[in-house]
This record gives C-alpha cells, sequence and structure tokens, in this order.
C-alpha cells in the first residue's frame, strides 16, 4: 500500500523523483537481462524501480500501477532506485514526468 508522502513517516527520504510506470528489457545480452519496471523521469533517465522490502524481480503492487504517473522517495543506487513511499498522481498531464 502506497504511505502518504507528507505523513510523520516521511522524513528519511534522500531523494523525490516524479516519472510515469514503464515496463521495458533491461540487462539485454546478460544473465540479469529481464523486463523491470522504470520510472521514467523529465529529462529522458529511465530508472529501474525496487520497492524496500518487496521482491526485486517481480513486484505485483508496483507492476498494477504501470502506466500510472508516481511520485517516489527513497535512495539512488548503483543500479536501481530503492523506493521507501510512493504516490500515484492525481494532476496527470500526459508528460513521462
Amino acid at each position: 500500500m502506497p504511505a502518504d508522502l507528507d505523513g510523520p513517516d516521511a522524513a528519511g527520504p534522500a531523494e523525490r523523483l516524479r516519472g510515469r510506470l514503464c515496463r521495458e528489457r533491461v540487462d539485454a545480452g546478460s544473465k540479469s537481462e529481464r523486463l523491470a519496471l522504470l520510472l521514467a523521469v523529465a529529462g529522458g533517465e529511465r530508472l529501474v524501480l525496487r520497492r524496500a522490502g518487496a521482491n526485486p524481480f517481480r513486484d505485483p503492487e508496483l507492476e498494477a500501477l504501470e502506466g500510472q504517473v508516481l511520485i517516489v522517495e527513497g535512495e539512488r543506487r548503483e543500479r536501481y532506485f530503492l523506493v521507501q513511499h510512493y504516490a500515484v498522481c492525481d494532476d496527470d498531464d500526459g508528460s513521462p514526468g
């Protein structure tokens, strides 16, 4: 369940991003090749999302939100963005982020 980004537990995340959730093939040609959930943010950057405490390869909670605009809070890691909190954007203007 998404956390309230403005609630009392929202004090720790290092970074907040806004973008459209999409699914794309990553790590093509390697043993890690897979379809992954990415956040397409303004400027064209795409970040693999991994929700803290969830399975890193399949997350039904995030998969159900594919195509929607999200605001995520968490930490940028070497190969992915670790999501601590997220919310679905109500003001979807159609842009990627």
